[in-house]
């Protein structure tokens, strides 16, 4: 008996270190209606991004591991990381830069990512430490969205310029052209005004070195997004939005993002990061980071988390790995991806009443077909619903809180469809955010 457990037991560990390994099916690409990311086998990709800036720069290969492992098995799908990145603890005023910021970070093995501070000849051994982790992250199941530079080294230092920026691209996109787990990011916290063909000849470079094989967006900087400047320009596959200290208008950011054509996926690559010191809106608690992860993509967006400890690596920083929020927008997409996520469309209308704004808005998205709607109720509050937005007959409605997965019956209600009525009769149901839950979510699942 005790020899078959071993046998099971072992086996299992097989399978799972065979899921483990067996990488991303990338390169990701964006979903014919252009709406969301799909895989190499054309399966919906859910974009669920973390933010580690300097990855590649600061991190030792044990502590990139370690971090990598982590976001993997909690269900992260997407690292945002900098290649060329500035200073120590993320120091970025471009008021008053310190003379080390003139040149890219080195890396533990005091490698810097360019010979001789020039883009056009990168450095290999520097590179070769990005290859062990492009790698690694594949193995967990993760791809690396990669700023081939902070944008600092374009638009303050203008290291990298018209000169050098396509051979640089081109040196990138064919170093990594056949890795399945790479999306490219242009940018890197800046507006590109003035400096707008720098971007595009680094993005020009990239499509050259890799074929097209990746994805290529552009990192902006605070409360601006990538439509505003290259939306109809080829080489650009989706949009990127920052929205920083003002996560109440993430919702509308995101709206706006999905209506220019051609329609094109749109990303949350920045907002307020967990337990960020600096926020006029803040202190930004678990409740703000599921507020701001749950508008996105009810919006119609993807989402990236940010933990103001973790990205700045400031004391203790490893501690921060399993904080809340991190926990938190991972139970978001588990309940998103257990439906056909792909299908939902923003719907306000699912409110007859009690939709609210801004820092407490109420948001909701119903299946193409209406069989079913997902809904969030961003605190303590009372909303009216119209049941008749799901076309059967019935409806089975389920709380969840969206910080435990808690799931509580909410209760069977007729739609007032499928009765034989030549205009069926509208069917508002009351429902109040469970007693002690900061905020809720209601499933509705036709029958």
């Amino acid at each position: 008996m005790k020899h078959s457990i071993r046998v099971i037991a072992l086996f299992s560990l097989l399978i799972i270190s065979a899921v483990a390994s067996a990488g991303v099916p990338g390169p990701i690409k964006v979903s014919a209606n252009g709406r969301y990311f799909v895989d190499r086998e054309g399966k919906p990709f859910f974009w669920l991004g973390d933010t580690a800036w300097p990855l590649f720069s600061r991190y030792s290969k044990s502590q990139a591991e370690v971090y990598l492992r982590n976001r993997g098995e909690k269900g992260f799908t997407v690292i945002q990381g900098v290649l060329a990145w500035v200073l120590p603890g993320g120091h970025d005023d471009v008021n008053d830069v310190p003379p080390s910021s003139d040149e890219p970070q080195p890396n533990v093995f005091g490698e810097r990512p360019w010979l001789n501070n020039n883009p056009a000849t990168p450095n290999d051994t520097y590179f070769k430490h990005v290859d062990y982790l492009v790698e690694f992250a594949n193995r967990q199941g993760l791809i690396l969205a990669m700023l081939p530079t902070w944008g600092h080294f374009v638009n303050q230092t203008k290291t990298l310029n018209m000169q050098n920026a396509r051979a640089y691209g081109r040196w990138l996109g064919n170093r990594y052209k056949d890795a399945p787990n790479i999306i490219w990011v242009n940018g890197g916290d800046r507006v590109p005004v003035g400096f707008e063909d720098v971007y595009r000849q680094l993005a020009r470079g990239l499509r050259e070195g890799d074929g097209g094989a990746h994805l290529i967006t552009f990192h902006i900087c605070g409360w601006h997004s990538t439509s505003q400047f290259f939306h109809r320009e080829d080489w650009l596959d989706f949009n990127m939005i920052q929205t920083w200290t003002d996560w109440p208008k993430i919702y509308p950011a995101v709206s706006a993002d999905r209506q220019p054509t051609p329609i094109k996926p749109v990303v949350l690559a920045e907002g307020a990061y967990e337990d960020g010191p600096e926020y006029p809106l803040g202190p930004i608690t678990p409740l703000i980071v599921r507020r701001q992860a749950w508008w996105t993509v009810l919006a119609g967006g993807f989402h990236t988390y940010g933990q103001n400890q973790m990205w700045r690596m400031g004391k203790d920083w490893e501690a921060s790995f399993d904080t809340p929020g991190a926990a938190h927008v991972c139970k978001m997409k588990e309940i998103f991806t257990a439906h056909e996520w792909w299908d939902l469309i923003p719907d306000q209308g699912l409110f007859a009443a009690g939709v609210s704004s801004e820092s407490t808005l109420n948001a909701a998205m119903r299946s193409v077909n209406g069989d079913y709607a997902i809904i969030y109720l961003s605190s303590q509050c009372r909303v009216f619903v119209h049941l008749d937005k799901i076309l059967t007959k019935s409806v089975k409605v389920t709380w969840i809180d969206p910080a435990t997965g808690e799931r509580r019956d909410a209760g069977s209600f007729a739609t007032g469809n499928l009765t034989g009525a030549l205009f069926p009769p509208a069917q508002v149901q009351l429902f109040t955010t469970p007693g002690h839950w900061e905020d809720a979510v209601l499933v509705l699942e036709g029958f």
